[in-house]
């Protein structure tokens, strides 16, 4: 089974998710109307007055002059993504994250259906669950992402991956539509053609045509479609069928571990802004460590006063995980920035994290000087005289059997040492 969540008027419900105030406003994302660039992003409301993607800001203000118009931070947008990834990897490794909350077409390519309203949409592939336990499942979880994003999901289960698309587009937010096996043509035969991604040449072909739905298309012969469309119609016909059995393309999806301090006044005091960042780095090794993880690339990222984001990047020689190591880089960093304009954030990313590697201690004294671990027996030793514990020594290195290639010899109390 496949589970797609849909997300619809992505970057209106993270701009709301951030401003309460703007709950029951019509948003208008990507500047003001006077600029001369369209329109990134908008809300239901605003789609409703007949806003499509693609307009320039100046007519929306003209179609709805009631917007609240905003520049665009998709920085913000694609962090919340994440957040909603980093819930559902813990259901499926298998995630297929199709962003379209700012859609870019090629010329002469529609937009289809699934991404008119500006969705952050996830697949997932829930590999070979049972069907009878798939929607409970899926309901948790569209349960977990409302209470850990405060994103309102809508969900579609199906065994293809279009017909979950499709369901996840007609169902309404916070709600799950499934599709039973074998009934995908007969949920997708009074759906729009709208849905799939056709070329303005065919799809304007198509409706002279009288094809207007997906059954209507379904119900036509195959070779005299391809004798008047070509090959390019087939994968097209079988998605109207229901019987692509297209997989989820999952993709390997980079961890990160972030912290942020947002100062209560801009500070232009490099020691205040050393301190915030040691704070930052005692808590990001500390989520390294729960998570026996190590990274390998550190980035500060400067929010400035004057609205300028700044970064600076170093790649460390070898992973780690210690504060020490991780604060050492950092205020390196720090000190190598001359504070021209007052900080008003700071950021602390950690990426490429790789599993942390243990560290193997020595079965066998192979040097002259007792190693720390070394001593601290001996010292338990001297201390308790009788304490049990027992120093290695190798025997025959070259015999058969493990057990005879070394022989434990105990630690006696050294009355010289006491």
């Amino acid at each position: 089974m496949i589970a797609c969540l849909s997300i619809p008027y992505f970057a209106a419900a993270v701009e709301r998710r951030s401003d309460e105030t703007l709950a029951n406003r019509p948003l208008a994302i990507g500047g003001q109307p006077w600029e001369a660039r369209p329109v990134y992003a908008f809300s239901q409301e605003v789609a409703h007055k007949g806003v499509e993607i693609g307009m320039s800001l100046r007519l929306v203000q003209v179609l709805s002059p009631q917007s609240h118009f905003m520049p665009a931070s998709q920085r913000r947008y694609s962090q919340v993504s994440s957040e909603v990834i980093d819930v559902l990897v813990d259901f499926s490794p298998l995630i297929e994250p199709q962003e379209f909350w700012h859609p870019i077409t090629d010329i002469g390519q529609r937009i289809t259906r699934n991404g008119r309203n500006l969705p952050a949409r996830y697949c997932l592939d829930l590999e070979g669950l049972p069907e009878r336990e798939a929607l409970p499942f899926v309901s948790e979880i569209g349960k977990c992402v409302r209470q850990e994003t405060e994103m309102e999901p809508a969900i579609g289960l199906a065994a293809h991956k279009f017909t979950a698309q499709v369901a996840a587009t007609v169902c309404s937010v916070n709600h799950a539509l499934p599709v039973k096996l074998g009934e995908d043509r007969p949920f997708l035969a009074s759906r729009s053609l709208s849905f799939l991604p056709l070329e303005k040449d065919m799809a304007r072909r198509l409706s002279l045509l009288g094809i207007r739905t997906l059954g209507q298309l379904g119900d036509l012969s195959l070779p005299a479609l391809r004798e008047q469309f070509g090959p390019q119609i087939v994968p097209l016909y079988n998605l109207a069928q229901g019987e692509t059995g297209e997989a989820v393309q999952s993709r390997t999806l980079e961890r990160q571990e972030e912290g942020q301090i947002v100062f209560d006044g801009a500070v232009d005091n490099s020691e205040v802004v050393a301190a915030a960042a040691d704070r930052l780095v005692a808590k990001l090794a500390h989520r390294l460590q729960a998570s026996d993880l190590q990274g390998r690339r550190l980035i500060l990222i400067w929010d400035m006063e004057d609205g300028s984001v700044q970064q600076q990047a170093v790649i460390l020689r070898q992973p780690v995980a210690n504060v020490s190591h991780l604060s050492a880089a950092v205020q390196e960093l720090i000190s190598g920035k001359a504070i021209t304009c007052a900080i008003s954030s700071l950021k602390i990313v950690l990426s490429d994290l790789v599993p942390a590697k243990a560290q193997q201690l020595t079965l066998f004294k192979t040097t002259a000087v007792p190693d720390k671990t070394q001593r601290t027996i001996h010292n338990l030793a001297t201390k308790y005289q009788k304490s049990g514990f027992f120093q290695p020594q190798t025997a025959d290195s070259a015999h058969p059997l493990p057990e005879r290639r070394f022989q434990l010899q105990p630690l006696c109390y050294d009355s010289l040492v006491a």
